[in-house]
């Protein structure tokens, strides 16, 4: 599922995603109560969640769904600066952080890295994190 408060986002990312012989995007929501709702009624793998969105911030999104299932991982895909944010992210549960001006394989990668159990990280960020 992908959740971001703007369509073409939502599209785009789903038009990428798609295109992968392996991959599917099945539901799509514009802010956290939209995407709680899904989730209460779908078996999901992943879910891409944006920090900025009406009501409920990506970050509380984060936070409520691994409170409800801990196993469900969460990549955040955002504009905001990775360097403030990632860490916060990690820390609601979140199992990767990209932002928004990445190139468009590095969305699937880290989508791959993400369902493969593994965390996703910025070259940048991973070196000073590690």
């Amino acid at each position: 599922m992908i959740v971001d408060d703007h369509p073409i986002v939502r599209y785009g990312v789903a038009q990428l995603l798609n295109a992968q012989p392996d991959l599917q995007v099945i539901a799509e929501a514009e802010d956290a109560e939209d995407a709680l709702r899904q989730l209460r009624h779908g078996a999901f793998d992943l879910l891409i969640v944006d920090i900025s969105l009406p009501g409920p911030s990506g970050l509380e999104l984060v936070r409520r769904v691994k409170a409800r299932n801990a196993h469900l991982p969460v990549l955040v895909l955002s504009m905001h600066d990775e360097s403030v944010y990632a860490e916060r992210a990690l820390a609601a549960g979140a199992r990767g952080y990209l932002m928004k001006h990445e190139a468009t394989d590095a969305l699937v990668g880290a989508v791959r890295t993400v369902l493969a159990g593994g965390i996703h990280l910025s070259n940048r960020l991973r070196s000073q994190v590690w």
